[in-house]
């Protein structure tokens, strides 16, 4: 009678290659969207700032708040899917991002903007988290496709920020801020029907399991952030990937604009720009497949490390024109969403998929608190300063003390 009862579970979790693929451009579309968006944001930095009236330090702090809701949201909304679903999470988060496209276009004041896009964008966001959608898909594909879908998903990050940006430079020529945001509403309400798709193993009695772990806790247990704390791996994690978050957010807010300060047209900066999303595609793809050959330590003090350096190497050493804006796009997206693979993998080697799916929310929450400074520093560096130059050497030496922190992960 067990072996019968199991069998199902065995078909179910060797899908074959195709099958799987194919389910993984699916949630693609879903991740790719939202993640899309969030590293667009510094096109629609300057624009926002016009059509608000604001100054550039007063949007560059709602999007710090975005940055920091964003992570916060994904480790409760985590739980929230634990006690409802996945599915319940990810429509909210979709009605969430639409809200705040809306208020968005309508916004004329700080307080409309921090709204709309600190607040209301960063809960959509974090809905539509990587932790929620990787573990719905892997009920559908099985563990053993782990690795391969949590690059695919990766690679839709980077996918979806090299298709946004010049469609929204495009509609920013085209018809303005008001007209961009709300055209943007297209998408973001197409991925109603798409988060049905994806979340259709959830609660199947015969969904692949967690192999990994033998662990059933309660993903909403207090008992699993105390054994997550005491976790040396986990603790490790979690300074990187604060890291991470404090590098990432710089490109996504400031690199752009940094960009037009060169003297590079807006046109020509966001494909210079878009570059950097397809970069990561390639690096997020890699990266998932080498996270199965090579320690997944040893594969993230390689990639902070090569931040740092490269960070320097532009900053001091490249002239800075168009060539060199493309140069260093390239080279930032090929680590861009490289981490996260590793990372993940790590989180799944100790703890079980149901728990895996709530902590990697919380190293989220960790890179955001990290993308928070640095949106909100670029501005305030900027106006001190008047260039990005030293935001970037604290990058470096941020991005060099995570390389340090991975040194010291155990591989198992």
């Amino acid at each position: 009678m067990r072996e019968n009862q199991r069998a199902p579970q065995r078909q179910n979790a060797s899908m074959g290659l195709a099958g799987a693929i194919g389910f993984g451009l699916v949630a693609c579309v879903l991740y790719g969207v939202g993640a899309g968006l969030r590293g667009d944001i510094g096109i629609l930095l300057t624009p926002l700032s016009e059509h608000c009236g604001l100054p550039y330090a007063d949007v560059s702090f709602c999007i710090a708040v975005m940055n920091l809701v964003f992570g916060a949201a994904q480790p409760a909304f985590g739980l929230l899917a634990a006690r409802r679903s996945n599915r319940f999470v990810l429509l909210c988060g979709t009605a969430l991002l639409a809200a705040s496209l809306v208020g968005m276009s309508v916004a004329h004041s700080f307080w409309a903007l921090f709204c709309s896009l600190g607040l209301l964008f960063g809960l959509g966001a974090g809905a539509l988290a990587f932790g929620l959608i990787l573990s719905s898909a892997m009920r559908r594909v099985g563990p053993e496709r782990a690795m391969m879908i949590s690059g695919m998903l990766n690679a839709a990050a980077g996918l979806g920020a090299f298709v946004l940006s010049p469609t929204i430079q495009g509609l920013l020529d085209a018809g303005g801020t008001s007209f961009a945001l709300t055209t943007l509403l297209v998408p973001v309400a197409a991925l109603v029907p798409i988060a049905f798709v994806v979340t259709s193993a959830d609660g199947r009695s015969d969904a692949p399991e967690d192999s990994q772990s033998p662990r059933t806790a309660d993903p909403s247990s207090p008992g699993l952030f105390r054994r997550a704390f005491s976790n040396r791996t986990f603790l490790l994690l979690v300074a990187g990937f604060s890291t991470c978050g404090f590098h990432m957010v710089i490109i996504e807010s400031h690199l752009f604009s940094q960009y037009l300060s060169y003297g590079i047209p807006a046109t020509s900066a966001s494909w210079a720009f878009s570059l950097y999303g397809i970069a990561t595609i390639f690096g997020a793809l890699l990266s998932g497949w080498l996270s199965v050959k090579v320690p997944k330590g040893r594969l993230l003090v390689f990639y902070y490390g090569f931040r740092a350096l490269w960070v320097l190497a532009f900053i001091f050493l490249m002239p800075k024109t168009l060539a060199t804006a493309i140069l260093f796009s390239t080279g930032l997206g090929l680590t861009g969403d490289a981490t996260v693979s590793p990372t993940a993998g790590l989180v799944n080697q100790q703890f079980s998929l149901a728990e895996a799916a709530t902590l990697i929310g919380v190293l989220f929450f960790g890179h955001q608190i990290g993308g928070f400074l640095s949106a909100w520093l670029g501005g305030v560096l900027l106006g001190a300063t008047g260039s990005y130059t030293v935001l970037w050497v604290l990058d470096a030496a941020l991005c060099a003390l995570a390389a340090l922190a991975s040194a010291n992960i155990r591989n198992r």
